[in-house]
């Protein structure tokens, strides 16, 4: 369970703070699978997190598809979520998503899973080690 809790943590102290006071939040998820123990401890400790904080969220299940996940990404981005989260498919193919999410300008957390390709500033990866360097990016990336 506290690896559950610093991922979840994590992720929202990497997003809400900089944007929660302007706005109503919204945050797209897309989960690997929705049919993993670990992975569902995880969606529902998000849930109850980002009730909790009042930040709206929409969190999909890539059923293991990884065109299924960049079209979740996709709906996300017209949407205009302010930020998204994503549990990989596949690692490797993770270019896609992150050339989407660079071009809407809307900031990308990876969880869980290491992408492969190199992150730019407006992306994080947290996993359950400790997650300093991540909020440390993402504050970087909001005062510009």
């Amino acid at each position: 369970m506290n690896i559950k809790k610093t991922i979840v943590a994590s992720l929202l102290a990497c997003m809400l703070p900089a944007v929660v006071m302007a706005k109503d939040v919204s945050i797209g998820v897309s989960m690997a699978l929705f049919d993993d123990n670990f992975l569902t401890i995880l969606r529902t400790s998000m849930q109850k997190e980002m009730k909790k904080d009042g930040v709206k969220s929409q969190i999909e299940d890539a059923k293991g598809d990884v065109s299924q996940q960049l079209q979740q990404v996709q709906n996300f981005i017209g949407q205009g979520v302010d930020a998204i989260i994503v549990n990989p498919v596949d690692t490797n193919a993770v270019k896609p998503i992150m050339d989407q999410a660079t071009k809407a300008g809307i900031p990308l957390v990876f969880v869980n899973r290491r992408p492969q390709a190199e992150l730019t500033d407006k992306m994080a990866y947290v996993d359950r080690t400790p997650f300093l360097p991540a909020v440390c990016r993402w504050k970087r990336w909001r005062k510009r």
